[in-house]
């Protein structure tokens, strides 16, 4: 069913079976699970440059995708 604000409505089992899945997904060991977004979510913020990167866990950090153009 189609909600108010035009996104689909979800019943209760819906939810609770998509947040089995995203619990069980896998995911990074260092991102905490965040139970409003019902995600796991990284420990820093997305860079807000535009440009694209990519998590990597031994210095959970952020990094610059490799040979992206920069200019």
């Amino acid at each position: 069913m189609i909600g108010i604000d035009g996104f689909v409505e979800l019943t209760a089992e819906q939810i609770a079976a998509n947040k089995v899945l995203a619990q069980n997904a896998t995911h990074h060991a260092s991102w905490p699970w965040n139970e409003a977004a019902v995600s796991y979510i990284p420990p820093i913020a997305y860079p807000s440059d535009g440009l694209p990167y990519l998590w990597d866990e031994a210095t959970t950090a952020w990094v610059a995708f490799p040979e992206f153009p920069r200019s």
